[in-house]
């Protein structure tokens, strides 16, 4: 979650180089207007050693002020200034810096980008219609209530449901299948894409990479031919949801009635 989208990626370079500047803008402020304060305004106001300085150097740049220790002199004063304009700029920064974090880890979350690490959850590979009359019927009817749901897919490119994980990516492609722990899944439903000529084909292919990842769980799969013979290359059953079936629970107004193949 990125292309016009890779402008507004979070460069961990460049996050790197901002905070690196800020933090030798500061040290450079904290050891330039201390050193001039110290040697012009020690003995004076109570300052009798380095620690009462550097009290003072965070309290001026960050410009809370107490006025329990000010300058008196011509230097003093001028290193106060200092102090004053590089705090003001370095802390806007870091603060700008701490919500830009924060806004990319929300970004990161509702387009897919990140990762999780659930265990016994339930993923969905690829958000189709029927995807989503499951998803309809899971939040209806309270089933997996204990159990993270993670959708994984390409056809959207943010998260259909705030309440649930998304992973953006093709379900082929093992690097999404691991960013969303499938190896640690239960329960696993998948999807035909019928953008493809022959969507079984896919379907089952996505179904192999699944199994070479997850050996236990229970892995359900929409097939338009329930008996393709490609379902004889895999390692070990799966269990089939007939894209015929679904459409027409669909067009009824019925559930896809998920507990007649769970059950």
């Amino acid at each position: 979650m990125f292309n016009n989208d890779t402008s507004r990626t979070l460069s961990k370079s460049h996050l790197r180089k901002q905070i690196l500047f800020l933090m030798v803008l500061l040290s450079g402020s904290f050891l330039i207007t201390t050193t001039i304060f110290w040697m012009f305004e020690r003995g004076r106001n109570h300052i009798h050693h380095f620690g009462d300085v550097a009290w003072w150097w965070f309290v001026t740049s960050s410009t809370v002020g107490y006025g329990d220790l000010v300058p008196y002199t011509t230097p003093g004063r001028i290193a106060g200034v200092i102090a004053i304009i590089v705090g003001l700029f370095s802390y806007t920064h870091i603060i700008g810096i701490i919500l830009q974090v924060i806004q990319h880890k929300f970004e990161e979350e509702e387009r897919g980008q990140g990762s999780v690490n659930f265990k016994n959850h339930v993923i969905i590979c690829e958000y189709t219609a029927f995807a989503d009359e499951l998803i309809q019927e899971i939040k209806e009817r309270d089933l997996y209530l204990n159990h993270e749901l993670v959708i994984v897919g390409s056809l959207v490119n943010r998260t259909p449901y705030s309440e649930y994980s998304f992973v953006y990516g093709e379900p082929i492609s093992p690097d999404m299948l691991q960013r969303a722990n499938i190896s640690e899944a239960e329960t696993i439903f998948v999807f035909s894409n019928h953008r493809f000529t022959e969507p079984d084909i896919k379907t089952l292919h996505v179904v192999s990479r699944i199994m070479r990842l997850n050996n236990h769980g229970s892995i359900y799969v929409e097939l338009q031919d329930p008996d393709h013979p490609l379902r004889d290359e895999l390692p070990r059953n799966i269990t089939v949801m007939n894209s015929s079936d679904m459409l027409h629970k669909s067009i009824q107004h019925k559930y896809i009635d998920v507990e007649q193949y769970t059950g």
